[in-house]
């Protein structure tokens, strides 16, 4: 039966039978316009996407080079600690130089002199902590935080004492001679913290500021009873059997804490757009190679602080950041005030520079 018949059949018992075949004819001719709009509709939209797959399917254009960095040769300022490793290993893997920047660095012994060193020009960027620039800051100067660095992870810090020391909790560092790297920055901050945890203040230790690279030779010789170490200093300790350790900072609210980036004098990154943002890509290479292929930080520590490989292995090292996340780097702001290294609140919103 055509599909006519059927049409015909199924409203013939509601219409009179001179009607039957003129409303049939129209039932037919409707259906015809509506099949014919709709093939209509369907050229319409294989037409696009055919345009689009061949829109698509040509080459694509090649991306414009970025536009060279204003100065070519920078100074940067680095400490021999874990913190540094994605700038070593930016270094050797000749990222700086895909950038169009030619990096000399130069070590430092501490954060103060990274905050002097930036700000007399000596350096262009250098190695920090972020407390030591929120305090800087504070205190009048003016500097910018470019990129991230490093974040702790458990056994990345510690409080440590020769292995021939009596001192078994912090609480027996009442009136000892501690060493910290610096101060104004995280490691007064998180001695100042861990003191608080077992009932005692600042106040009651003496404070004798080392550089990192003179920590263990210090405490072997007995000028300070304990120090504020950093990796792989804490590592390098252990393995000749220099050390014991008292205590982890980096734990409770300091748990993963952001310790250390690179900063430079707000006039420089103004002045220095371009630069900026070329040394920032070539530093985002080296923390995403590492986050792929840890090796990348062990060999690195061979090369720049002369660690032993076998020695690297057991390094406790964190992560390093590819770019920095501003509610971390807050938590850093409000524990520095929360432990009074700072009167005041900040904005960590302002201190940042795009890309970092």
């Amino acid at each position: 039966m055509t599909w006519l018949g059927e049409q015909l059949g199924r409203i013939a018992d509601d219409m009179p039978e001179r009607d039957l075949a003129a409303r049939a004819l129209e039932i037919h001719q409707r259906r015809r316009r509506n099949f014919m709009a709709l093939t209509a509709a369907a050229v319409v939209v294989v037409t696009v996407l055919a345009a689009t797959v061949a829109v698509r399917a040509l080459p694509a254009e090649p991306r414009a080079a970025a536009p060279p960095p204003e100065q070519s040769t920078i100074t940067v300022g680095m400490m021999t600690t874990l913190e540094s490793v994605p700038v070593v290993v930016a270094l050797n893997k000749g990222y700086f130089k895909e950038e169009g920047l030619t990096v000399e660095w130069r070590s430092i012994p501490g954060v103060a002199a990274a905050v002097s060193l930036a700000e007399s020009g000596i350096a262009d960027l250098a190695q920090t902590d972020y407390a030591t620039v929120f305090t800087a800051n504070e205190a009048g100067k003016k500097f910018k935080i470019v990129s991230s660095l490093h974040q702790a992870a458990p056994g990345s810090f510690a409080i440590a004492v020769d292995t021939k020391s009596k001192i078994r909790t912090v609480t027996d560092l009442k009136r000892k001679r501690v060493a910290i790297s610096g101060l104004s920055g995280l490691g007064q901050l998180t001695l100042t913290a861990v003191l608080k945890r077992a009932g005692l203040t600042l106040g009651d230790v003496r404070l004798a500021v080392v550089p990192d690279s003179d920590m263990l030779r210090v405490l072997g010789k007995g000028q300070v009873d304990a120090a504020l170490l950093a990796e792989p200093l804490i590592n390098v300790g252990r393995e000749v059997k220099r050390v014991r350790i008292v205590a982890d900072p980096m734990t409770q609210e300091f748990a993963n804490l952001y310790t250390g980036g690179m900063m430079a004098t707000d006039e420089w990154v103004r002045e220095h757009p371009r630069t900026v943002a070329a040394f920032q890509r070539a530093l985002v290479k080296a923390q995403r190679l590492i986050a792929t292929n840890p090796q990348q930080m062990r060999d690195a520590l061979y090369r720049f602080a002369r660690v032993p490989q076998k020695w690297a292995a057991g390094v406790a090292f964190g992560s390093y950041p590819a770019h920095l996340d501003l509610t971390e780097l807050q938590r850093v702001a409000d524990l520095a005030r929360a432990y009074k290294l700072i009167k005041h609140p900040v904005d960590v919103r302002n201190t940042v520079v795009k890309g970092g």
